[in-house]
This record gives C-alpha cells, structure tokens and sequence, in this order.
C-alpha cells in the first residue's frame, strides 16, 4: 500500500511537468465537479503495465536524441541522491518521509556528472506505472500510428528474472492528446513526458559551479575576494590582467595591457557574476575540436580565468546567436552549456576603459616625499614634503601628519595650493587607450618619490601630432590618451605654484575632469 501511495505522489509529479494548466483548472473547480472529474478520469484511465521497481535491472530508451539506459540505486546511494536532488527544495516534509524507501534511479554512464536524480525518477516511473486514455487493441496496420519502422522512442526494461518489456511510441494520436503506444502487441493512446525520450543531457543539471562564500575564522562571510582575473578571446585584442593589490585605493591594479587601478563599478558586477554560474541547457557533450567549432568555442569570443574566495576556474564562451545565447565550457567539464548572453555580458562584452580608473596613476599625497616636474625637457621643478605630527588628529595606534611643502629654493609653499595641483595632476583623466603615435621627447615628465624607500613613480605626457591630444606614460609604458588642454594647464600652473601664487588651477581642474576623476581624487587625499 506504501509503495503504491509513493508511485500514486510520483504519477502526480508526471502530471505537473505534463501540463500546468490543466493542473490548475483541477485545482480551482468546484469541490463536487473535482470530485466528478477525478472519478471521471479514473475510469478513463488503463493501467497498461504496474512494474515494481524492485523487479527492474534497467531501463534502455532509444530515440533521434540519443540514447541511454536508466539503472536503479542501491538504498544508500538512492536515499543520497535523493537528499541531495535539486528538487528537493521543492518537496514537503511528508513527501520526505514517503520517500523513505522509494527506489532512485540515476543515468549509466554518467556517475562523474550532476544527475538530477528526480527527473529521471519522474522519467523511469511514468514508464513503469504506465496508463493509457484510450485502448485501440490489436492493429494490423502498425505503420499508421507511426509504431513500425523509425518511431518516436522504445523503451526497454529488464527484469532481474532476465525477461523484459518493449515500449514503442509513435506519432502524436489523432483523436485526443497524447501518443499512440504499443505493448504486448497492442495499441493504446498514452501520454510519456517527452522528457523520457529527449536524451541524457536533459537529466543534468544546469548549475554549473557556485563559489563557496569567503568566511573569517569565526565562520561569519566577508566580502569576496577576487585574487586575479585573465580576460582573453576575440573580443579582447589585448589580453586584460587584474589582480588584488592592498596598496592600491581601489584594491585592484591592472597589469595587461595597461598598468592602472581597477575597482570600478564594473569589475564589482563582474566579481557577482562569476560567483554563480547557471545555464538554461547542456547541449552537448565532447570537447573534441569539432564539436568546438560547431558551437564557435574553437576560437572562442571571451574566456575569463580567474581566482576567486581561493577557488579557481575557467570560464569559455562563443559570440552570441541570433537568439541572444552563447554556448560555455567551464573548466575541464566535458560538457557545452547554452546561456543567456546577459548572463555573461559584465565581462564577455567589457573593455578596457570599463575596467580601469579614469586616471593615470593615484599616489597619495601623504606617501610622496618629492615632487618632480620637468617642462619641455629642461625646466625642472621639485617639491618636497616634510611629515609633521598632528597630534591633535593623531589617536594611540594610528598617527596623523601635516605636511609642509618647500620648493626647490627651500621656499615654503602653501599647503593648499600644493593640493590643489596636486589633485588637477593625479585627477588628469584617461579618454581611451587607443595607440597613438607620439613624440619621443616628453611635454612634461612627472617623478613621484615615495617615502622609506619606496621608489619611484614616472608620469610623462607626450605631444600626439596633428591632434589634441598627448600620450601618458606610466613607467615608460603607454597607459592612454589624454586632453591636449590638460596638460598645457598644468604647465601653466606649474610656475605659478613654484612661486606660491595661485592661479587656474581649481576651475581649470574642474572644467577637465570627469565626476569620477575628481571622486577618486579626492578619495586619494584621505
């Protein structure tokens, strides 16, 4: 009786993945015409086979879209994967008890995958416990209902005894829903989830990984921690290198192509991103070279490797279809998904200039002990910075300083207008990182010299010819474009300051910076 309550819960879930609708008008209607219909329907139905499945050895099903065989688990394994199945979720706690002995089936072959342990529950009992609307008898012209020659599915189950049981399925019935079925050399009309027949890859689960949360030592989650990213493919012609980097503001500095912070709103969208991946299909499976190019990952359009909360992985995807999908290989999975195209756009369709900081280079001014500007190649300029204790500011464990500049005449110069600039300087904002042919010989040469030992910096602007525009180089390597009237207003404020006067420099800044620029800017005198 229990067994039979378990295979009555089953049929019910066939029903729900067989039509919703028609579960739903079920559920709505008058209690006494629910009653009638269920009566109804009962005497409708034929019950054509009502198989234990502690009888069956396996199920084979053969169709167009591949073929595999369903096998029985043994109770440990069975009660496992039940524990674990996604659709557990969606299963009440009675459900959970009814279960207790209910034989799991899983798909031969296809242990080293994620098997969605219900759905082939679903598949293996609705062919067990089959039932047909409409019994049409023997038939002698079996080519008419699509049952001879190449039909729809057959279904095999073998016994433990050794014997075993053939189902045909043929075309869809004229007459009512459902298919014309042949068992035992008879005809019936029965309605089998074309899940049943639409080959293994449908019984794998769509989720491809979760990254675990990054948890402290008192188990509490903290924020994620990306330790590197690699961005490559055809959408990428320079491959793009981001990695964690504590000294930075941002806490991220790009390496390749370019050396500059990161941590824009667009690296954080894409750190979400990469957390979760889930596809709408597993399409095939096979990484061999033609099965890559049929599905465009032989030269793929974007591959994002990276490390994140200490795990490691690898992500490959095709352009997008017309249908707005991309096929995905992750890591060293044998399997091709299909995803959404918006699922992965954060950092398959990104660039550069999303990636970076509008600025060149953000030392902050607390950090930098000299200052040196050199004009058009031989006026050199130098500013130094004395640390003064603040002990107004200061607290027991983290001190604060003033500091008081001087120029290279040993002639003090104000505070603040030594900010100013120095913020008009480091605010100077990248427009793009187009190449760019340029001069050799520098417009203006920026050192920033660093405290402890810190080494040095270099920012210099080179003069783009036949355009408004100068090239910036970090460290003697090209890091973007910049406004032709950014740089002439720092040369113009330079001797300016060196003489203590104020000049442009504040409205000149912000008539030339981004609202990001000047954030960041900002940000960096803290």
């Amino acid at each position: 009786m229990k067994k039979n309550l378990k295979l009555l819960l089953l049929m019910l879930g066939v029903l729900v993945v067989l039509g919703g609708a028609a579960v739903a008008l079920v559920l709505t209607a008058p209690q006494e015409e629910e009653s009638s219909e269920s009566s109804s329907s009962e005497a409708e139905e034929e019950a054509v086979l009502e198989v234990d499945p502690a009888d069956v050895a396996s199920i084979t099903v053969e169709s167009a879209e591949g073929n595999f065989t369903m096998v029985p688990l043994p109770p440990e394994e069975s009660e496992e994967a039940s524990s674990s199945s996604e659709a557990d979720s969606d299963s009440s706690s009675g459900e959970d008890e009814d279960r207790e002995d209910l034989i799991d089936f899983t798909l031969e072959g296809y242990e080293d995958y994620n098997v969605v342990t219900t759905r082939v529950d679903t598949s293996a009992y609705a062919i067990l416990g089959l039932s047909a609307t409409k019994n049409l008898g023997a038939q002698e012209d079996l080519s008419a209902f699509g049952l001879e020659g190449d039909v729809l599915a057959t279904f095999t189950i073998h016994y433990t005894s050794g014997e075993e049981d053939v189902i045909l399925l043929g075309d869809e019935a004229a007459e009512t829903s459902g298919n014309y079925v042949l068992v035992n050399d008879t005809v019936y009309i029965s309605t089998i989830p074309s899940q049943t027949y639409n080959g293994p890859l449908s019984y794998l689960d769509t989720k491809v990984y979760t990254v675990a949360d990054r948890t402290g030592e008192d188990g509490a989650s903290e924020e994620d921690e990306l330790t590197s990213l690699d961005l490559s493919g055809a959408h990428f012609p320079q491959a793009i290198h981001i990695e964690t980097d504590p000294d930075r503001i941002s806490g991220y500095r790009i390496t390749a192509p370019v050396t500059a912070e990161s941590g824009t709103s667009t690296l954080e969208t894409i750190i979400s991103a990469l957390k979760t991946i889930s596809a709408s299909d597993v399409v095939d499976q096979g990484l061999d070279q033609e099965t890559l190019a049929q599905y465009g990952l032989d030269a793929p359009d974007a591959v994002a490797a990276y490390t994140l909360n200490g795990e490691s992985h690898t992500l490959t995807v095709s352009a997008a279809n017309e249908y707005g999908y991309r096929y995905l290989i992750a890591d060293d999975q044998d399997l091709i998904y299909m995803v959404n195209a918006e699922s992965v756009e954060s950092w398959a369709e990104t660039d550069l200039m999303d990636l970076r900081l509008s600025t060149i280079w953000l030392p902050n001014i607390q950090d930098v002990e000299t200052l040196t500007l050199t004009a058009e190649g031989d006026m050199v300029y130098a500013f130094s910075a004395t640390k003064v204790l603040n002990e107004e500011r200061s607290t027991e464990t983290v001190p604060a300083y003033d500091l008081e500049i001087v120029n290279a005449g040993g002639e003090d110069i104000d505070y603040d207008l030594y900010q100013d600039f120095y913020q008009e300087l480091i605010g100077t904002p990248v427009l793009s990182v187009d190449p760019a042919e340029y001069e050799a010989q520098a417009a203006l040469t920026v050192e920033y010299s660093y405290y402890d030992n810190g080494g040095t910096d270099t920012v210099s602007f080179h003069q783009v010819p036949g355009k408004d525009r100068y090239a910036a180089l970090l460290n003697g390597e090209f890091n973007g474009l910049v406004r032709k009237d950014d740089v002439e207003s720092l040369l113009e404020a330079l001797p300016q300051l060196n003489e203590n006067q104020g000049g442009e420099t504040e409205e000149s800044s912000a008539s030339s910076q981004t609202e990001e620029s000047s954030q960041e800017s900002e940000s960096s005198q803290s």
